[in-house]
């Protein structure tokens, strides 16, 4: 499969970057000479150096051929320009990023996407916005995903020397919780992730990804000893298009302070917004921090257009004691290292936006794909048990799934389990599993008429 990617900053490098995994055949267009070296440097494609909305690159990047293209430029006129002449020369699929929300999927409008031969909008703020509301309606969770039309959920937690499960084994958990079913899906130690036996020891910092039924959630918590309190006071500091965003999400069932140190943006998005109380104030500013009862605030949201002040705002946050802070950085690098150091949730417009294009890659090639780990290097793919497959009418425990592989859940007939050992898939069930990236194949095939 042929990709053209326009723009290779932290978006389309990352988007080139799990794509080459795939072996897919991937050109890079970009005006920057350093973002072009870079591409040259970590990734395994074709390298182009020019303007990706001028046709004789687009040739020379042979767009007529390309299956997707992806105009990921930091200029949304750029990414329209880009995709009209892409249209125009015969690409079969364009998804444009654009920053601009005003350029929605209105026909009538003279900057409608499909007027520019776009078949799909990215919004990075939106995307990472949705993000952020799940996990202060979550506050316990570093991580938090949906399944089954929210009947089941997957989350990550992070061990502290005074959480009730640390060093007991995880045969040891399940025995103490009998009353409900849960699956832990992935430890994250020293960096490194492992899919655990029974006999693995939980220790303090350990990052674990539970699965549960939603109605069994609260049970999981309380047998970690995880206060299940709801957020009611928010505090977002930065009126960027995040923020705005957050806020008018928020405000009508939480008390909401928004916080930007320019005078003039403070007083435009507080016409804006309902309900929510819009201040201007630096919220790196320990003095104003205290004065505002910090320590009383159940979520404090850094989303500035600056990182390091956003990383910097989280700190001092969790230093005053607030319940949760949430902190968004724009580098998807970044991710992995500030999650390690204990901050909170750390959140990428970036990776959000990576992962919401790949997966939506994987779907139109029917790859069953329906969430994406990148951080794991996990996927939760779904697969229905079909006659004459390996899987079907066999035991759980004698499928033979590959290591770095498990079924969290099976759909019989709309009711869904998480099996044990002993549960018996039959054809036409459907199975939730989730699996390590490169045994993907391999698992599928298992659900596969032989």
């Amino acid at each position: 499969m042929r990709v053209v990617i326009i723009g290779v900053g932290e978006v389309g490098f990352h988007i080139a970057k799990s794509l080459s995994e795939l072996d897919y055949d991937i050109s890079v267009i970009d005006t920057n000479p350093i973002k072009c070296n870079r591409a040259n440097e970590h990734l395994d494609v074709i390298v182009i150096k020019g303007n990706g909305s001028d046709a004789k690159t687009l040739k020379e990047a042979n767009v007529s051929e390309a299956d997707y293209v992806f105009c990921m430029t930091d200029s949304d006129e750029t990414n329209l320009i880009a995709s009209m002449q892409a249209h125009t020369l015969g690409a079969k699929k364009i998804v444009a990023r654009l920053r601009n929300t005003d350029y929605g999927n209105n026909g009538d409008s003279s900057i409608s996407p499909e007027k520019f031969g776009i078949d799909e909008v990215i919004h990075p703020e939106y995307e990472v916005a949705k993000e952020i509301v799940r996990l202060v309606k979550h506050p316990y969770a570093d991580k938090f995903y949906e399944f089954e039309n929210g009947k089941a959920v997957l989350f990550s937690k992070k061990l502290n020397h005074r959480s009730k499960i640390v060093n007991t084994t995880i045969e040891d958990f399940h025995k103490g919780n009998t009353e409900f079913k849960s699956l832990i899906v992935a430890i994250v130690r020293d960096e490194k992730m492992t899919i655990p036996s029974g006999s693995f020891k939980f220790e303090p910092d350990d990052n674990i990804f539970f699965f549960v039924k939603s109605k069994n959630l609260n049970l999981l918590l309380s047998s970690m000893g995880v206060s299940t309190s709801n957020s009611k006071r928010i505090m977002i500091a930065g009126a960027s298009k995040i923020g705005r965003k957050i806020a008018r999400e928020l405000e009508n069932y939480m008390s909401v302070r928004l916080v930007d140190n320019s005078e003039n943006k403070a007083k435009i998005v507080a016409s804006e917004l309902g309900e929510s109380i819009v201040m201007n104030a630096d919220a790196t500013d320990v003095e104003f921090l205290k004065n505002e009862n910090i320590s009383e605030v159940d979520s404090f949201i850094a989303v500035t257009e600056d990182e390091q002040l956003n990383l910097l705002a989280g700190i001092l946050a969790k230093q005053l004691k607030v319940k949760q802070s949430v902190i968004h950085v724009s580098n998807p690098d970044y991710v992995k290292s500030m999650s390690d150091i204990g901050l909170g949730a750390i959140v990428s417009k970036n990776t959000s936006s990576v992962n919401s294009i790949v997966k939506a890659i994987r779907i139109d090639q029917k790859d069953n794909v329906i969430q994406i780990f990148s951080r794991l290097g996990m996927e939760a793919i779904e697969l229905e048990v079909e006659n004459g497959s390996k899987a079907a009418r066999v035991p759980v425990a004698n499928l033979n799934l590959p290591h770095g592989s498990l079924i969290a859940l099976v759909n019989h007939n709309g009711h869904i389990a998480i099996p044990s050992g002993d549960y018996q898939v039959l054809p036409n069930d459907t199975v939730l599993i989730f699996c390590i990236n490169s045994k993907v194949k391999e698992v599928t095939n298992i659900f596969k008429p032989e």
